[in-house]
């Protein structure tokens, strides 16, 4: 019994370290400072009560995602409108997860928030937290072919931005490299 005890001690001992990575998906499907900080709560508030918690660390990480998303998906269930009340801030996006050129620019800062909020998400996932595709279609509640063209929506769109600005992969140079310091290992 001690053992199961343990787990559940390390599994809030993890949630609660990575809080600062959960409110960055937060924001990231969101783009509202104040909705994140309520998903953020909302999520750790339920996890903290769960008693069913397995030994690996990245399922707790997982299911914190996955539980976050859910509490939005709920959200917009009831309301509707809930996006358009609260209006995505770019702001929010301008230290990007990117280095080089395009990092704290205001105009792509915008072009992310635009984004629908899966699409946020699925890109934040995949490519700021280095989840697996796997991992990143379950955190969104997706099959694993929505979560693909979710994502390359979301590479057309932001290849067609980028475009736009004559910032394409040939007249660019390193300006949408993702910055290492902010990838963590994939799961072994």
């Amino acid at each position: 019994m001690a053992n199961f005890g343990q787990s559940q001690s390390r599994a809030r001992d993890g949630l609660l370290a990575a809080a600062p990575r959960l409110y960055k998906f937060a924001l990231a499907i969101t783009a509202n400072a104040d909705l994140a900080q309520a998903l953020l709560r909302g999520a750790l508030k339920s996890l903290q009560n769960r008693k069913d918690w397995r030994q690996n660390d990245r399922d707790h990480l997982t299911e914190a995602f996955r539980r976050i998303y859910a509490l939005w998906d709920a959200k917009l269930a009831e309301d509707p409108n809930l996006q358009k009340k609260y209006v995505p801030d770019a702001r929010l996006f301008s230290a990007s997860l990117l280095k080089g050129s395009l990092a704290g620019n205001a105009h792509f800062a915008k072009f992310i928030s635009s984004l629908p909020s899966q699409q946020r998400a699925a890109l934040y996932l995949v490519y700021g937290e280095g989840a697996s595709y796997d991992e990143a279609a379950d955190a969104v509640g997706l099959e694993m072919l929505a979560l693909m063209k979710c994502l390359a929506r979301g590479h057309v769109a932001l290849s067609h931005w980028l475009d736009t600005r004559g910032l394409s992969e040939g007249s660019r140079q390193g300006g949408l490299d993702i910055d290492p310091s902010i990838i963590r290992e994939r799961a072994a």
